[in-house]
């Protein structure tokens, strides 16, 4: 049977056991930038833990997004916004995207593998997780703004699986819009972020983190 778990900040005890896969959840903004990405034609994500090594990439023909504190890197092509990233796209096709967060990326480059969740894509991942049956461990990454908006969709996607309790989508997106880092956000001109972020299962696609590449 399978079995599911809640870490806040860092991936906890699951990490050890092979029959167990992270979720990782940090919804304002990296997992909803990498989900939207992959929804909108992008074929590969690659999370990165430096802006240099993001850079690196770029010489290659990647994409390059990030940013620290929440702001966009200096010289990135975009910074971590889904609507950034679609605006992009009505201009540019994407094949590879290199991401570097101030949180996220730096626990992915850690991690053999990983789904990817967010408000975006809640009952995508958890159709999946009750068709294969995988044991999880669902990382709430939250920052230094708060970890709210990773929580309610932490605890609305454990819930579900264990208790097949029906997701309360007014209160995952009040979760989202309300939160200190949406505020903060708000504050630094990324509100519509926030607005983009609170649809609640806008897309119906898992990216999946395996070799240090995330795919659809």
């Amino acid at each position: 049977m399978a079995g599911y778990s809640i870490s806040i900040g860092d991936f906890g005890s699951g990490g050890g056991h092979v029959d167990r896969v992270c979720v990782l959840i940090d919804v304002l903004r990296a997992s909803s930038t990498i989900i939207t990405a992959l929804a909108n034609g992008v074929r590969e994500v690659i999370p990165v833990d430096s802006e240099e090594a993001a850079f690196g990439l770029k010489e290659e023909g990647c994409v390059i997004a990030g940013e620290r504190g929440g702001v966009k890197s200096h010289n990135f092509d975009i910074g971590n916004s889904p609507v950034e990233l679609l605006q992009y796209l009505k201009r540019s096709d994407i094949e590879r995207l290199a991401l570097t967060t101030t949180n996220s990326t730096e626990i992915l480059t850690g991690l053999d593998c990983a789904l990817i969740s967010s408000s975006l894509n809640l009952s995508a991942v958890r159709n999946r997780l009750e068709k294969t049956g995988e044991s999880a461990e669902i990382l709430a990454v939250g920052g230094r703004h708060g970890v709210t908006e990773d929580l309610a969709v932490a605890i609305a996607l454990y819930s579900s699986l264990n208790d097949g309790i029906e997701i309360d989508e007014g209160f995952l997106a009040r979760s989202v819009q309300q939160s200190r880092a949406a505020r903060y956000l708000g504050e630094i001109g990324y509100a519509k972020d926030v607005l983009f972020i609170s649809q609640i299962d806008r897309y119906d696609v898992v990216p999946v983190l395996e070799d240090g590449v995330i795919l659809g």
